[in-house]
Order: C-alpha cells, then structure tokens, then sequence
C-alpha cells in the first residue's frame, strides 16, 4: 500500500542525478537511501586510469560522511555476491542515525568484490518496500544499464503514473552512449537531472548537486500542458535583463530572493526549448516557492518495428536531417522532437539496415515504423557417423556461391528463410552439406550427419612393444601440409581421403593412411632403432 506521503526518492545507481527535495504531505522521517551498482564490471577503469570501483567507494564514503543532520542513511548494493543472479541486491545498512551508517558501510566497502549482473529494477522495487512510512530520495550510483530483462525506466513511470513522487537521482560512472540513454530515462521519468561522472572529481559533483537539491530547500518549477499533465521543462531566470540561473523542474533551487522572468519549456531530443514560456515570478526569502507553468507539448516520435505483421523488439533509432544526425532514442521510448521531415535509421540485425522518411507535425504523435526482413533463429549440429562425435567449431552458410552467414556452434545464427549449404571447414575435416532447407518457423535445429572414417594412433618403442600415449600430427594428403594435433591413444573421424602422420617428439617415419568411409583403422607410429 502506497501511503499518501509524497515520496521523493533519490535513486543511486552511480548515475548520481540531482534532483529536488518535495515537501511532504504529513510528517514522516526523511530518508536518502543509496542504490550502489557492485556489479563485475565495476572492474573496469575509467579514462584517467583509475579503476571504477576505487573511484566510487573512496567518493562515496567521502559523500556519506557529510552533514546529513535530520535526516535518515540507508544503503543497498546490487551484484557483488552472485553471478549471473538477477536478485543479487542487498539492503546493506538499513534506515538509521548518519554516524552510525557510515560506520558500516566502511565495513562493507573494505571487502565488497564487483562480480555480477546489474538488477537496478529489482533493486529499486526493494528500495520502495524498504522505505515503508518514509518520504526522502533515492539516489542510484551504476556504471551500466539493466541486464536483467526488466526496464527500470517504466517502472518509474508506472510510480509517476500512481502519484508516487519519485524522485530518482543518477550519476552515471562511465558510461557509453547507449546505456547512459537507458539511465537518463530514469531521472527524465522520475523528473530529476541526469549527471555523467567520468572521474572521482564529477562523480563527486554530481552527488553534491543531488544533496543541495535534494536536502536544502529552494524554488520548485512545474511545467503543465495544455490537459494539465506533468512535463519536465527547462529554462532561465532573468533578472535586470541578465540570465541569473539555469533551472529545470527536476530540482529545487536554491536562488536569491527577488523578482525573476521565468522563460521555459519542453526540452526536444534536437536540444531546443519548444514554444518556450515567459512568466514573471517572485521568489521568497524563506519557506518553498512553487511557480507552475503552463506550457506547448512539443510533437513527438515513437518507433515501431513490425516482423511479418506482428510487432518485435527493435533497436536503437537515429534520426537525420540533410544527411546529418539530429537526434536519437531508444526505440521503446516516445520522445520530443522538433518539427520537420527526418530519415530514420536503425539496424536490429544484419538483414535488416531499415531507414524511414517520416514527418514530424505539430500537436501529433509520429510512428516510425520499420518493417524487418522475416529472419530465423537457425541451430545446428554436424556430427560424425559411427560415433556420434560432435565438431564443435564454428560453421559457414553458403547461398548462390557466395558465404552468406557465419554460424556460431553453440547460438547458430538468425538467418532468412532459404536454401542453404552447410560448410564444416575443418582443414582435416571439411564437408559441405547441401540443400538445408530453413523454413518460417521461428526457431529450428538441425542436425547433419557427416559421413567419416576413424582412425587412432599408437605410438611403439623401437622393439615393438607399446609406448606412453601422446602428441602426434595429422595432416591431410602424403606429403606434410598444414597440420592439427591429435592425441595418440584416441579415436577421432576423418572424412574419406589420404592422410599423413608423424610423431611429436623422437624419430619416427612418417606414416600415409587411407580413410574410408564407415572403416576404423590404427595407424602405428613406431621410434627409429
């Protein structure tokens, strides 16, 4: 049960976001709780060198230190007991006095060893059950976005859309362009501002500019449509004709007292204000000053991607005007845009390089939808007849004379329906299987039996008798070519045809043998008197 106290949560996914404190409805304790990403790729370093997870625990026991006075710490940290386990999320340090968490968390941070996956959906669903009575703030700390199949960014709607006043901060550590899109989305969605932290020096900013707005209190801005729906807008306060501050409805600010022009609106993807809105406002010395502004909703784009009629999951979506890329999102996000005729581009797969010329209108929703090539997910598995042996190498699928996919052994390949040949291409082993029929169905195996010989070696001393087993090379044709190594004592398939051996160590003649198809032979290799 959601109580009626706004809620404002800081979310700490090393994507430290700044974001405003919200006065809460009755009184309750006032927590910040931390989501700290201990996953094993906090191993990595950043471009100065230092090593993330260094960074982070030295920065964030520094901020934790601080001046908390009011106010209850707690602390959670997801992927460091686990791998590969998607609830590997601990509530380390529970709700309590600021001296007493940091005593702990030292503790945790002397022996925390990054190993995991990044479960910040799950983790963030704990952090609301964890919060109980409590307003406060999250604040998410992670240096990667979700692995474990949930969006973190739609649960966060989901609380908006419930009236649960989130209030998710996050920095993100390090991040490259896909997945600091994926964390942004949930401060824009929780309606807080997003920091990149590439250095111990802006991770600590960041975490700085969430407290300031986050624990003191300030001027709060909400933007409103023509419906009366909640958007995130930005803009400045004039004063004297001079820009004093840059403001957004994600935080509170902290301003001089006075009277300011308010001029603001709904940020596009392009990175201009759309229609933005002048209004006069007075701030007062004390106490919170809310301003709302009524604002134009800019157009906006949200991708589709249709596979046989029937909607998939897409890709990451560029969009471009006069050959120059003018923005990009996520392809399950509706986002703003400026008005204007754009080609749309995304690659899901290598059959599917799509572009789309759509028109973005004002006061509409645009759907770009791209229509994909039907591909199959395609398994197979060449096996030796007589043995069952499989050849665990990766395979080729030829059409037309020309290669047209590489086949992993293990995960196969999407590929279009079609005719194909199979190639194993093996040096001692090559075989081409022809005519595989794949089909419209959405996952298929196959297996292919490849017919072969086998062949042991064994290794004899000068007098006959039975030497220990070990190395030998085997080359196809009877004069030497290029060679694999075998181990003397096993039996392994050949296709048809004719092979040399010679021995690993000592001196031995080379030895020329027939294969044939369904025939097991021995091959002796015996050491020269």
């Amino acid at each position: 049960m959601i109580p009626k106290t706004v809620r404002t949560v800081v979310a700490g996914v090393l994507l430290l976001c700044c974001m405003p404190i919200v006065q809460a409805e009755e009184e309750a304790p006032q927590g910040i709780y931390i989501i700290f990403d201990a996953s094993g790729s906090m191993w990595q370093k950043l471009q100065d060198g230092a090593f993330k997870i260094a960074v982070a625990k030295q920065v964030l026991q520094d901020f934790m230190a601080g001046d908390f006075e009011g106010y209850e710490l707690a602390f959670r940290a997801y992927g460091h007991r686990n791998k590969g386990d998607c609830r590997d999320s601990e509530l380390i340090v529970p709700f309590g006095d600021p001296a007493g968490a940091v005593q702990q968390l030292q503790g945790f941070m002397e022996e925390v060893n990054p190993t995991g996956k990044t479960p910040i959906h799950y983790s963030l669903v704990q952090a609301l059950n964890d919060f109980g009575e409590r307003s406060g703030n999250i604040i998410l700390i992670s240096d990667g976005e979700e692995t474990c199949d949930a969006d973190p960014c739609e649960l966060v709607k989901l609380w908006q859309k419930k009236n649960v006043n989130l209030k998710v901060h996050v920095v993100g550590l390090g991040l490259q362009e896909n997945a600091r899109l994926a964390m942004k989305c949930i401060s824009d969605a929780a309606g807080t501002e997003y920091y990149d932290a590439a250095s111990a020096s802006e991770l600590a900013d960041g975490l700085k500019k969430i407290k300031e707005k986050a624990v003191l209190a300030a001027l709060v801005i909400v933007g409103r449509d023509e419906a009366g729906e909640k958007l995130r807008i930005e803009g400045t306060l004039r004063q004297e004709g001079a820009d004093r501050y840059q403001v957004t409805s994600n935080g509170r600010y902290r301003v001089e007292a006075g009277e300011y022009v308010l001029q603001a609106g709904v940020a596009t993807r392009n990175g201009n204000l759309y229609q933005p809105v002048t209004k006069e406002i007075s701030v007062a010395e004390v106490g919170e000053t809310v301003v709302e502004l009524d604002v134009v909703r800019p157009p906006s784009v949200k991708a589709k991607f249709l596979q046989q009629g029937k909607e998939v999951r897409g890709a990451h979506v560029t969009a471009y005007q006069n050959g120059e890329e003018a923005f990009s999102f996520r392809w399950m996000d509706e986002t703003f845009a400026d008005p204007g005729t754009y080609e749309f581009r995304s690659k899901p797969n290598a059959e599917n390089d799509l572009s789309v010329t759509a028109t973005v209108e004002h006061g509409k929703r645009t759907d770009v939808v791209f229509n994909l090539l039907h591909t199959v997910q395609a398994n197979f598995k060449m096996v030796a007849t007589g043995s069952g042996i499989w050849f665990r190498e990766n395979y080729e699928l030829w059409q037309d004379g020309a290669k047209k996919y590489n086949v992993h052994v293990h995960n196969g390949a999407r590929v279009l329906p079609g005719t194909y040949d199979l190639r194993l291409t093996n040096t001692l082993t090559p075989y081409v299987a022809k005519g595989i029929v794949v089909t419209e169905t959405p996952e298929q195996s196959f297996e292919i039996a490849v017919p072969v010989g086998h062949f042991t070696v064994r290794y004899q001393n000068s007098d006959g008798t039975l030497a220990a087993d070990k190395r030998c090379f085997v080359a196809p044709g009877a004069d030497g070519g290029r060679s694999q190594y075998k181990n003397s004592g096993q039996k392994y398939p050949l296709v048809p045809g004719t092979y040399n051996v010679v021995g690993w160590r000592g001196e031995y003649d080379r030895v020329v043998f027939e294969i044939q198809e369904g025939k097991d032979i021995e091959v002796t290799l015996r050491e020269k008197p």
